[in-house]
């Protein structure tokens, strides 16, 4: 008999409690950077009335004033946050090159169009420089109780305005034309302003290994990161030119007992990824939308927090377990620990985005929307948010569920802020994680992609195969799951989709597993599909034309997906899937 998978709701657990009990102060980093905002927020505000518009060159002594006054808040705040947010923004003589280069080409826009104008706008702009930064920092020091942004808004659409009015008021050579195009300079100069003030400089475009080191307090717990064997745990980053945030969660299998976690000697090793290393290095994958050279790729300028994977427990475990039995071992199942010491370091960092993207493939899918939940209700409260599972639909056994999956040491923590969590696992599936997330986060935007027969002893088939025989061996025969696998994922997505107005499913052709590496993401159409960059980008944007996807043709087996050799049903000749066959395929 198989479920669908209510365990999934105790992964949300996992990822949230520790952090609401911690947050009834706002997170020291935060109020680090609002502070620095509202210092360069004056700082602009004097170097933009210390620029001559006409020849656009700002007065050495503003740029001195200015350099003290960033170097004393940078350092007064950093020890104030304890160091939270010593890495969080660009040095104060970044942002001074900024703001040279800026208030330059804010004079010279103006002046080039009137000349007049730019000479009565100076101390308009300046004002409105202040106005701006200063309405991002207070929107910083108190986002949760701004989650839509609606005040952010209110003050930036005043601050906007007062602009123009005082121009028309004060400044009367500037006509309506003249207004705007101040209003618009200052827009830029003060945006990329919010931007370095919010975003390390302290990485650059190529990824960088973290070590978090042995223990990491956050939130209120102390957190121990390991891979499985108890070596230690690293996580890549690099940042790019577009303030928004790529959360990646990568996969690798899951283990539960001894048999999958060691494996059986001759015949299987263990069923999941159980180390990093310089091999996880994001700058290794070359193909899909890990080519973050390809000009189509929509990530290609994002800042991204690469999490890999090595704990065997979809990144959600907490707990050092001894699995007895034929092949005894000791397994850290530190998913969630590493995940959080990952969140941690991003919040840090990139401390205000535009949007967060949040995604993982197989084991990862599980990971992205169970480690998204903290992101959006601590990390990034008033941040848009789309989640996105790459092949991990969450189809299990009912003995797994009843007998495995406790092992990693997720029921002492629910996500209690969620009242449809608050209630016994048994009555929640997968549908519900994805649908009662989406419906608590009714402003972000959820989805799950698969291929519609998701295959290979490593694919969603193989693993409920694995669940279906109680043993690893099963992973060698994962084809025998495909039309029971298929069915289960559909009713799944069914019920995601009718219970929540903004999550959606993609399922497309054929038996490969995951996507998110793979070059088809700009190419498959197979089954009258659209790419999955064009329904990826839709989704990013909210596009009306972001839909459910269901392949027509699902049966096609697509070259590289994998098959059985020799063939086995329900694979058949001419590269077909057919669950309706009972002969032997030929």
């Amino acid at each position: 008999m198989s479920i669908r998978l209510p365990i999934l709701s105790l992964a949300l657990a996992v990822a949230v409690l520790g952090a609401g009990a911690a947050n009834a102060a706002p997170y020291p980093s935060d109020t680090c950077v609002a502070d620095r905002l509202q210092a360069a927020a004056r700082a602009c505000k004097s170097i933009v009335n210390g620029t001559d518009f006409a020849t656009g060159d700002v007065r050495p002594g503003r740029v001195a004033k200015a350099r003290t006054a960033l170097e004393t808040a940078w350092s007064d705040t950093a020890a104030a946050a304890q160091g939270t947010c010593s890495e969080a923004s660009a040095t104060p003589d970044e942002l001074l090159d900024l703001f040279e280069s800026g208030a330059s080409a804010l004079a010279g826009a103006v002046s080039a169009t009137s000349p007049a104008c730019a000479s009565e706008a100076r101390r308009w702009a300046a004002q409105s420089c202040k106005n701006l930064l200063r309405d991002w920092g207070n929107h910083l020091a108190d986002r949760e109780n701004d989650r839509l942004r609606t005040g952010l808004d209110a003050a930036l659409d005043l601050s906007s305005r007062k602009i123009e009015a005082r121009l028309a008021a004060g400044a009367p050579s500037c006509d309506a034309t003249d207004r705007a195009d101040v209003a618009s300079a200052v827009e830029v100069l003060a945006t990329s302003i919010r931007v370095a003030t919010t975003t390390t400089s302290s990485v650059g475009s190529a990824f960088v290994k973290i070590s978090p080191g042995d223990s990491v307090d956050y939130m209120g717990q102390t957190y121990e990161p390991r891979c499985s064997a108890g070596g230690p745990y690293s996580f890549w980053v690099r940042r790019g030119t577009e303030n928004k945030l790529l959360m990646y969660y990568q996969g690798g299998g899951a283990c539960w007992e001894n048999l999958t976690c060691n494996g059986i000697p001759g015949l299987t090793g263990p069923t999941f990824k159980t180390n990093t290393s310089d091999n996880d290095n994001p700058d290794n994958f070359t193909s899909g939308f890990a080519d973050l050279d390809n000009p189509d790729n929509p990530f290609r300028d994002w800042n991204v927090v690469f999490v890999p994977y090595c704990t065997g427990d979809v990144h959600w475990g907490n707990e050092v377990v001894d699995h007895t039995g034929p092949f005894p071992i000791t397994i850290h199942h530190k998913g969630y620990a590493n995940a959080q010491t990952a969140e941690k370091w991003a919040r840090e960092h990139f401390v205000l985005p535009d949007q967060v993207f949040v995604t993982g493939s197989s084991a990862g899918s599980y990971g992205a929307i169970v480690n998204s939940l903290p992101l959006q209700e601590f990390a990034y409260p008033s941040t848009e948010f789309v989640v996105l599972g790459d092949a991990g639909n969450g189809v299990i056994t009912e003995s797994f569920l009843r007998d495995n999956l406790a092992i990693w040491g997720i029921e002492e923590n629910l996500p209690t802020w969620i009242p449809a969590f608050d209630v016994p696992i048994t009555q929640l599936d997968a549908a519900d994680l994805w649908a009662e997330s989406a419906k608590f986060y009714s402003q972000n935007r959820f989805a799950t992609y698969t291929t519609a027969y998701d295959g290979g002893g490593g694919g969603q088939t193989g693993f409920y195969n694995v669940m279906l025989e109680m043993s690893p061996v099963g992973a060698l025969r994962w084809w025998e799951a495909s039309c029971a696998w298929n069915e289960e994922m559909l009713d799944l997505n069914d019920k995601a989709g009718a219970s929540a107005g903004n999550f959606r499913s993609y399922v497309g052709s054929g038996s490969a597993h995951t996507m998110w590496g793979r070059n088809k993401v700009y190419t498959d159409t197979t089954g009258n599909v659209p790419t999955i960059r064009d329904w990826v980008e839709d989704m990013l944007q909210g596009n009306s034309d972001w839909q459910d996807v269901l392949c027509t043709d699902c049966t096609t087996v697509l070259p590289g997906d994998p098959k059985p050799n020799p063939l086995q049903l329900p694979f058949v000749a001419d590269d077909r899937i057919d669950c309706s066959a009972t002969a032997p395929p030929s």
